[in-house]
């Protein structure tokens, strides 16, 4: 394939791991450069080579794909070896050739120069230009398969102000990327699949750091299927990155013949966060603030809706089989929808406008060995049944349209059905509170939303489960007991 050998053929070093403590020469880089694509399904040429010192000058640089399937020509390439004892790589002019029936793709720059260094564990990179661009209008199978309907996608990626510098350690590899912009505008087309829409996006200042920790021994092109990458994470592989960035800016124009709508959006400076090794799983991810302009099919107005922060973290155990810890939580704060949106399901002014909060924190035990799942079901046999140990619900808040809901609780759970293909049973004590539960159900009567019939069981359940602490405030006990047994309030239901 074009993409894996002639970019291979671009990032040549990356992929060798050169291990000499002297300085590095031109020779030496450009003959890296070709081996590393002959190892890639791909060869690099140059139609002339002129040395001057220091300098090694390349005119017509060819890195092409074995299959043919593309190209990608360098009008010059120069190569300098620096005081530091690294290389300097400063490309020409660049363009690329696919396959007739694949369609193109381009490449732009200002100033870009790529860096080769000797690090602890072999070659280093480090990249940066005022201007990095690529643009591209390729051809894909079609979601249905059939002959005839490609998928189109096209677009530009860009960089401003663009940093970057691969590390090779003795312990794996770090990356550390900056960018003073990032900008984006693509546009997708599937008849097959429904799929009709242009999207693009700006944002400032982002930031990536990382890296990924490879053990001795294992070599990641070497890792081919789920038993000899578990066995890798087993004996140390490993990563851990970091993302922030500053205010994003975009647009969607999604056609989609089902529910066609367009949207703007703004996102205030937020981060991200994710890591995985033999333990487990983490993502975090947070946003200061969310603004939203959406313009559904026959809408006459954008419809706003703003939020002042949003988050979301998520953990779980990758090889426990005597339990690891598990965490979900969910934040949105002030979320404020427009008078449009409320317009479309209650036109009168029933329910009331205030903003909406949710805060959703659960944590706890579970019985969980990842790798031996996905190698049972690579392989047609039964995979082991997760088990969880325990629940914490540490904090539940939502409120929303003038009613508020809140609660706690924990509880373990008895796993002994498991084995029979029975569901775990929850022992322990949930306590929840409810304000403004009957001023809601008023509500959504008088908006349309609720039949009286209905609002009648929803009272009742309320009434059987609730006991009343106040004007319209309702609180509720739930146990689980050993056995099976639920009382709520002190009343077995169960």
């Amino acid at each position: 394939m074009f993409h894996c050998a002639v970019i291979s053929s671009a990032t040549a070093a990356i992929l060798l791991c050169g291990t000499s403590a002297f300085a590095l020469t031109t020779d030496q880089v450009w003959a890296d450069w070709q081996a590393s694509a002959s190892k890639g399904a791909a060869s690099v040429s140059a139609a002339t080579e002129a040395r001057d010192g220091t300098t090694l000058r390349l005119n017509g640089v060819k890195m092409a794909a074995n299959d043919g399937s593309g190209e990608v020509t360098i009008s010059e390439v120069v190569l300098t070896e620096e005081a530091d004892g690294s290389v300097a790589i400063r490309p020409g002019d660049i363009s690329v050739t696919l396959a007739a029936d694949a369609g193109s793709m381009s490449v732009t720059h200002d100033g870009l120069v790529i860096s080769v260094h000797e690090d602890a564990g072999g070659r280093g990179y480090g990249v940066g230009a005022a201007a990095l661009g690529v643009a591209f209008d390729v051809q894909s199978a079609s979601a249905d398969g059939a002959a005839g309907t490609p998928a189109q996608n096209k677009g530009l990626v860009e960089f401003g102000g663009l940093a970057a510098r691969y590390a090779h350690l003795a312990t794996g590899v770090s990356v550390d990327l900056s960018a003073d912009r990032l900008a984006y505008a693509i546009s997708q087309v599937d008849p097959a699949a429904g799929l009709d829409s242009d999207t693009t996006s700006e944002t400032q200042n982002v930031r990536l750091t990382g890296g990924l920790t490879i053990p001795d021994g294992v070599t990641l092109t070497a890792i081919n299927g789920p038993q000899e990458f578990w066995a890798a994470v087993q004996q140390g592989l490993a990563f851990d990155w970091t993302m922030t960035q500053g205010l994003s800016k975009g647009r969607i124009d999604d056609r989609n013949p089902m529910f066609p709508m367009k949207a703007t959006f703004e996102v205030q400076s937020g981060s991200s966060k994710a890591l995985a090794d033999a333990a487990r799983l983490r993502i975090e991810t947070s946003a200061p603030g969310l603004s939203l302009q959406v313009t559904p099919a026959g809408a006459p107005d954008a419809i706003p809706v703003t939020m002042d922060a949003l988050g979301m973290t998520f953990e779980m155990p990758v090889t426990a089989p005597d339990g690891g810890a598990y965490e979900l939580g969910l934040t949105l704060g002030n979320l404020v929808l427009g008078e449009g949106a409320w317009a479309m399901f209650d036109p009168t002014g029933a329910l009331p406008r205030d903003p909406a909060d949710l805060s959703l924190l659960l944590t706890g035990t579970a019985k969980l060995d990842l790798p031996a799942i996905t190698i049972a079901e690579s392989g047609g046999a039964v995979p082991p049944v997760p088990e969880p140990l325990t629940l914490d619900i540490r904090e539940l808040a939502v409120k929303a349209a003038g009613a508020a809901l809140s609660g706690t609780g924990a509880f373990t759970f008895d796993n002994s059905a498991l084995a029979m293909g029975g569901p775990p049973m929850p022992v322990g004590t949930a306590n929840l509170r409810l304000e403004g539960g009957n001023k809601l159900i008023d509500a959504l009567i008088a908006a349309g939303l609720l039949a009286e019939q209905d609002a009648m069981g929803a009272r009742m359940m309320m009434a059987m489960f609730g006991k009343p602490e106040g004007d319209d405030i309702l609180t509720s006990q739930i146990e689980a007991k050993e056995g099976g047994s639920i009382f709520v309030n002190g009343q077995q239901i169960q």
